[in-house]
């Protein structure tokens, strides 16, 4: 695995080393980006990062993905092709971006011959090393090149950012589900209200819905790019996890695996993704576990409680919390300052889920939250094989 990073001034040039001419090295007096091979343990944000501190001085702040590169060795050992498949490569090329604005005699070239920066114009007759130009040529068609050379990439990134890069993205001809992702990774703002509706994407400060924002994006890119993103795969996304395949048309849409989105929306925001998993998906599987368990014990899910005389009393919540569902609601809304109302909102309702996860966690003990989660965990399973087996079944087989 190995990692570089496309570094752009504010005139849109990109930074470029000079290999060395020594025996044995690969691509002598050849031009390359910075970067280089991945020690042991690093991700490819660590390497891409200690590499550009050796061969320029620079330390850098917030670096952005830009693309990812795999190829096979060739049967016949001259070399490498590319793959379209991770599965499938022998080597891994990661490939980043970030703003440069320390001028070049300030850099430091601590490997190669020299560095310099170049505009897409100067690369036609320069000898490129590796993959490099291929990625340049990348780099310079993309809505990600485009706020470099309109200076948007200089001045910093709120969410509206993100959304006008992916609307962009869509409207230059980008992959939908390459850009929506990378919007994702963008993404900075926790919640925000479009049209009366109010979004929650970060729960409690930790738990990120980011298929609730993936719907918030959809629903832009509807207006912004007609047509640009078939309703059916928008449709797998959001309702079953279901990524459209890849650009290999041997490959099919399957599953997102919780690699894959740990690679495109980045560490941080992934372990918020769990927490979200944890704390509303699964405790929304064990609350419909149990009730599946009372519905073998008594004929009704809804009997009236004694110490409540005009509120329903909802033997679920007894059941795992030990207290009636409206009393955990009234208290959850008042350490949340929230009104006290008849209904629930969506959003309000998952923040529910997630309070209800941490309540169980705090006051019950261990082997008992153990012994819940595992119930739960095995609930989804269960749902899952179900619909799984519903979509391999023909349209017309009996019920």
């Amino acid at each position: 695995m190995s990692a570089g990073v496309v570094l752009v001034d504010r005139e849109g040039r990109v930074l470029m080393q000079l290999r060395d001419d020594t025996p044995g090295i690969m691509y002598p007096e050849h031009w390359g980006l910075t970067g280089g091979a991945s020690a042991k343990g690093e991700t490819p944000e660590q390497t891409a990062r200690r590499e550009v501190m050796e061969e320029t001085g620079l330390q850098l702040g917030h670096i952005e993905p830009f693309r990812a590169y795999y190829f096979q060795d060739t049967p016949t050992g001259t070399g490498a092709k590319p793959s379209r498949s991770k599965a499938k490569a022998d080597f891994e090329v990661y490939v980043f971006h970030a703003p440069c604005e320390t001028p070049l005699e300030e850099l430091i070239c601590g490997e190669g011959r020299e560095l310099k920066f170049f505009t897409p114009e100067d690369f036609d007759d320069l000898p490129i090393a590796y993959n490099h130009r291929d990625v340049l040529s990348d780099f310079f068609g993309s809505a990600v090149y485009a706020e470099y050379v309109t200076g948007a990439a200089f001045r910093g990134r709120a969410h509206t950012d993100a959304l006008e890069t992916f609307l962009a993205s869509l409207i230059a001809g980008e992959p939908w589900f390459d850009a929506l992702m990378r919007a994702i990774a963008l993404w900075q703002s926790p919640g925000e209200t479009v049209d009366g509706r109010p979004y929650r994407y970060l729960i409690g400060g930790e738990a990120f819905d980011w298929l609730l924002l993936a719907e918030r994006l959809l629903e832009a890119a509807a207006i912004a790019a007609p047509g640009a993103i078939p309703f059916d795969a928008r449709e797998r996304l959001l309702f079953e996890g279901i990524a459209p395949p890849a650009d290999d048309i041997l490959d099919r849409a399957s599953r997102l695996t919780d690699e894959r989105l740990r690679e495109m929306i980045g560490e941080h925001k992934h372990r918020a993704h769990l927490n979200y998993l944890y704390g509303v998906v699964v405790e929304q599987a064990l609350q419909y576990a149990v009730e599946l368990d009372l519905a073998k014990e008594r004929g009704s899910q809804n009997i009236r409680d004694p110490r409540y005389d005009v509120e329903t009393y909802d033997p679920i919540y007894d059941r795992i919390y030990n207290h009636p569902r409206s009393q955990l609601l009234q208290e959850f809304r008042e350490g949340q300052s929230l009104k006290d109302t008849a209904y629930i909102t969506l959003s309000e309702l998952h923040e529910f889920y997630y309070w209800l996860f941490k309540y169980r966690v705090a006051n019950q003990e261990p082997a008992r939250v153990a012994s819940d989660t595992r119930k739960a965990l095995a609930q989804l399973s269960r749902i899952e094989a179900v619909a799984g087996r519903r979509k391999r079944e023909p349209a017309d087989a009996p019920a």
